[in-house]
């Protein structure tokens, strides 16, 4: 789950040079840049695409069928060493065969790899490891190496760290398999994804006090883009913000205004409790959101502009992020990375890339619903809002698009935040139009 190392994720970095985009990305104007506009032209919009049971079906078979998310809860009490050892080999590998180059644009060298290996502690891992569980209690970035050094590709391109696979914020549950030689790093499964995180920012936990916290009834789902968590009533003792999607225990309204919830935490002694915090009560809703098209439309535009970040870190979010905390507002658990994501739900059509054109236009002229529909294109996914004059238009994360020049190469246009866009942006460059580089089109149901 972890090997999608070195996937470009939303994100454009070939042509050159660099430039900014217009601040109205080209073909859209003003009120596409808001929900009702897209809702009013949708017909389905208030259908209920699948009620919690049907949701609770469709997790399930992107668990078990496709095993693209796992039930933490569920993995072990013990677990196969010698998968790990080779899933972490592997990972090194990758990493190992390319040239890369540090921070400050040196090439990395021999040193580095080795130590990374030492750190790894391979060796150690038995043939049956024994699972330990836990949470993350604050925001941790996932890693696959475990260090916060940042590699890149290319000399200087910081935005872009090659050893970073994902951002997990306060409540994500883990099953814990394994620890860095120095100690300050466990290697980790979350829901969606696996990688090396900082012990740091991991509060461990029975099988059962997992569980039981998971389980809790009634919860609440935030709902904004992001959500300020505080540890007095008063909200001014302010502790993290979690992103859109987070899921706490509720244990009611102190007012008009305040949600008091659970976060996992522990005591001085190290032992799991639940602790008691606060959020706006605006920033949550109480269970998930009915899944219909109107609300994935609604809570994809509270993510806009919203900056583009590569494997969520800092706090952001890339493609496949925004898609998966849009949809996990209604309960629809996808996996991390978009390659994963174009494997769930319904199967629309597939195709080659810049073919068969007229077919993929029919399809989401006739087909396809607009709010519940993903577009693949490799390296990058986008949500479907419909048609506006003939022409498809789509919400999605993105770093940028390539833009064909009279003389000369293609140039970049840097957006690197949450847009809409028309689908022929890009047309006429090397690479393509978003539309002609289409290989899936998918409805999550």
């Amino acid at each position: 789950m972890a090997l999608c190392l070195f996937l470009l994720i939303g994100c454009n970095r070939e042509g050159k040079p660099l430039c900014s985009s217009p601040g109205m990305i080209p073909d859209t104007h003003r009120q596409m840049n808001c929900p009702g506009f897209w809702i009013a032209r949708n017909p389905s919009a208030d259908k209920l695409i699948l009620d919690p049971e049907g949701i609770a079906l469709f997790n399930l078979k992107t668990e078990k069928k496709l095993k693209l998310t796992r039930d933490v809860s569920k993995t072990g009490p013990v677990y196969s060493g010698e998968w790990l050892v080779s899933s972490l080999r592997e990972e090194m590998n990758v990493v190992f065969k390319q040239k890369l180059y540090s921070k400050d644009a040196k090439i990395i060298g021999k040193l580095f790899y080795r130590e990374m290996e030492k750190q790894a502690n391979v060796k150690v891992i038995p043939p049956e490891i024994s699972v330990r569980y836990g949470f993350i209690c604050n925001y941790a970035d996932q890693r696959f190496l475990p260090t916060e050094e940042i590699i890149t590709q290319k000399p200087g391109d910081l935005a872009f760290d090659e050893l970073q696979n994902s951002s997990l914020d306060i409540g994500v549950p883990l099953a814990i398999l394994h620890e860095s030689k120095d100690g300050l790093w466990v290697y980790a499964f979350s829901p969606t994804s696996s990688g090396w995180i900082k012990k740091s920012s991991v509060v461990f936990c029975g099988s059962d006090d997992l569980k039981a916290f998971l389980e809790k009834i009634p919860f609440v789902v935030v709902i904004n883009a992001k959500a300020d968590i505080f540890l007095n009533p008063g909200l001014t003792g302010y502790l993290d913000y979690v992103r859109m999607g987070a899921k706490f225990p509720f244990l009611g309204n102190l007012n008009s205004e305040t949600a008091k919830i659970l976060i996992p935490a522990q005591t001085n002694e190290g032992k799991f409790i639940g602790r008691v915090a606060y959020l706006k009560k605006a920033d949550v809703n109480l269970g998930y959101l009915s899944y219909t098209p109107r609300n994935i439309i609604q809570q994809a535009f509270k993510l806009l502009n919203a900056p583009y970040s590569w494997g969520g870190k800092g706090g952001e979010q890339d493609c496949s992020g925004f898609i998966q905390e849009v949809f996990s507002t209604v309960g629809v658990l996808l996996p991390r990375n978009s390659s994963e994501q174009s494997k769930a739900g319904k199967l629309l059509g597939s195709f080659t890339g810049k073919t068969e054109n007229e077919l993929k236009m029919r399809l989401l002229d006739e087909r396809a619903t607009a709010g519940i529909t993903i577009l693949q294109l490799k390296g990058h996914i986008l949500l479907y809002l419909g048609m506006f004059e003939n022409r498809p238009y789509a919400i999605h994360d993105t770093y940028g698009y390539s833009q064909k020049q009279e003389n000369g190469p293609d140039i970049v246009r840097e957006i690197n935040r949450v847009v809409v866009s028309e689908l022929s942006l890009g047309k006429g460059s090397r690479k393509g139009s978003l539309f002609e580089r289409i290989i899936s089109i998918r409805e999550i149901n």
